[in-house]
C-alpha cells in the first residue's frame, strides 16, 4: 500500500483554521458560506491534490454531501468524480465513494443514477454494503430493480 504524503505543517494549520471557521458557519446554518470557506481550504492543498493524505479525501466527500444539500446536481457530479480520484478509485469500487455519491443522488431525486450506484454497491458488497441507516437504500434498490423487471 502506498502511503500518501503529509501536507506541510504550516499549510495544515491554515487549512485547519479555515475548516474551523467553515464548521462554525455550518453550525449557524450558513451552508453556502461554510462551503465557500471549505473551498478556500481545498485550494491550499498543493497539486496534485491526490498525492496528499487526509484533506483531499475528506474534503471532497464533504463537498459531495454539501452540494447535495444545496440541490446542486452539477457540482455533486463533478465532486463525485474528484472524490473518486482522491480515493484512488478510478473504477468506483470503494464503498465510501459509492455510498456518498448514491446518497447524494438519491437526495437530489436522480433515482436513475442512485439506482445505478446502489447497484454497484450491491454487486461489490452485497447486502452487507447497506448497514444501519443505509438499509433504506437497499430497500430502494430492490424495489426499483423489481419495478424495472431486472
Amino acid at each position: 500500500m502506498n502511503r500518501r504524503k503529509q501536507i506541510e505543517r504550516t499549510i495544515r494549520k491554515r487549512i485547519d483554521e479555515l475548516l474551523e471557521i467553515s464548521g462554525k458557519k455550518f453550525s449557524s446554518g450558513d451552508l453556502r458560506g461554510s462551503l465557500d470557506i471549505a473551498l478556500q481550504a481545498w485550494n491550499l492543498i498543493p497539486e496534485p491534490k491526490s498525492d496528499w493524505d487526509y484533506y483531499p479525501q475528506s474534503l471532497s466527500a464533504g463537498f459531495v454531501q454539501d452540494f447535495a444539500d444545496l440541490g446542486d446536481k452539477e457540482n455533486v457530479s463533478k465532486w463525485s468524480q474528484i472524490m473518486a480520484d482522491m480515493y484512488d478509485d478510478p473504477n468506483h469500487e470503494d464503498h465510501l465513494v459509492l455510498m456518498t455519491e448514491g446518497e447524494a443522488m438519491y437526495k437530489l431525486g436522480d433515482m436513475d443514477r442512485a439506482y445505478y450506484v446502489f447497484g454497484r454497491v450491491y454487486e461489490i458488497y452485497g447486502q452487507k454494503g447497506f448497514a444501519g441507516a443505509q438499509s433504506s437504500y437497499l430497500d430502494f434498490y430492490r424495489k426499483e430493480k423489481a419495478a424495472r423487471g431486472e
